[in-house]
C-alpha cells in the first residue's frame, strides 16, 4: 500500500498524464481555443447593439459595434470550423482502424491506472468511489433543474445565436439594427451562455462518470481477488 491516501487530485494527476492516444487528433488545440474564446466574444458583442437600441436612442457606433462583433465571430469561429470539417472526414473514412488502435491504447492505459489505484486500501477506493458516484448524481439533479433538457441540443444554440447576428450582416444600419426584435436579441445571447453552461456541465459529468468507472473496476478487482 502506499504511504498517502488517495485523493481526486491524485487521481486526476494519473490521469492527466496519461497520453490520449491517436484521439489526441479530436482534442482543440490551444491556439484553437483562444479563437473559440474570440468568437464567442464577437457574438456577444455583435448582439449587444441589438438589445442597446432598446433603451437608448439608435446611434451609428452601434452599427460600427454590431459589424466588429459579426466579423470577431466569423473570423473567430473560422478556423475551428474548417479543422472541424478536415478532421470529421479524416475519422470517418478511417473509423474501423482509427476504433480498433484507440481501444487498444485506452485498454493498457485503463490497466495501468487500476494498477496504480489498486496500491491504496480499499477503504478509500469504497469512499471515493461512493463519493463520485453520489457527486455525480447530484450534478444531474442539479443540471437537470437548470438546463432541463437544453444539453441535448449540443452546438444548436451558439448556432443559432450566430444566425442573429448574420440575418442582418450584409447591410447592417440602424434601421436593420431597429428591425430585430427585442425578445430575439436576449434570446441569442441567452443561447450563448446556456450553451457554456452546457458545456461545462458536460464535462464535469463525464469527468466525475470515468472516476466512478475506475475506482469501481479497481474494487471490483481487488474483491474477486479475495474470493480466489
Amino acid at each position: 500500500m502506499e504511504n498517502a491516501s488517495l485523493s481526486f487530485k491524485a487521481l486526476e494527476a494519473r490521469i492527466n498524464a496519461m497520453s490520449d492516444g491517436p484521439a489526441s487528433v479530436l482534442d482543440t488545440p490551444r491556439a484553437l481555443t483562444a479563437f473559440n474564446v474570440l468568437g464567442t466574444a464577437g457574438t456577444i458583442i455583435g448582439i449587444l447593439p441589438f438589445l442597446l437600441i432598446q433603451f437608448m436612442p439608435a446611434e451609428q457606433w452601434m452599427v460600427g459595434m454590431a459589424r466588429v462583433g459579426v466579423w470577431t465571430a466569423i473570423l473567430g469561429y473560422l478556423p475551428t470550423f474548417v479543422r472541424s470539417i478536415w478532421v470529421l472526414g479524416r475519422e470517418f473514412w478511417l473509423w474501423k482502424p482509427k476504433l480498433a488502435e484507440q481501444s487498444d491504447h485506452d485498454l493498457n492505459q485503463f490497466r495501468a491506472l487500476r494498477r496504480w489505484l489498486r496500491k491504496f486500501p480499499s477503504e478509500d477506493l469504497k469512499d471515493h468511489h461512493r463519493f463520485a458516484k453520489l457527486s455525480q448524481e447530484r450534478l444531474s439533479a442539479k443540471l437537470g433543474l437548470l438546463q432541463g433538457g437544453f444539453n441535448k441540443l449540443g452546438v444548436l444554440p451558439a448556432l443559432l445565436a450566430v444566425l442573429v447576428l448574420l440575418r442582418s450582416a450584409d447591410n447592417l444600419s440602424v434601421d436593420t439594427l431597429l428591425e430585430v426584435p427585442y425578445w430575439q436579441s436576449w434570446l441569442a445571447i441567452i443561447f450563448v451562455i446556456i450553451y457554456f453552461i452546457s458545456l461545462l456541465a458536460v464535462r464535469m459529468r463525464l469527468r466525475l462518470q470515468l472516476y466512478e468507472v475506475v475506482l469501481r473496476d479497481a474494487l471490483e478487482l481487488e474483491r474477486g481477488t479475495k474470493e480466489r
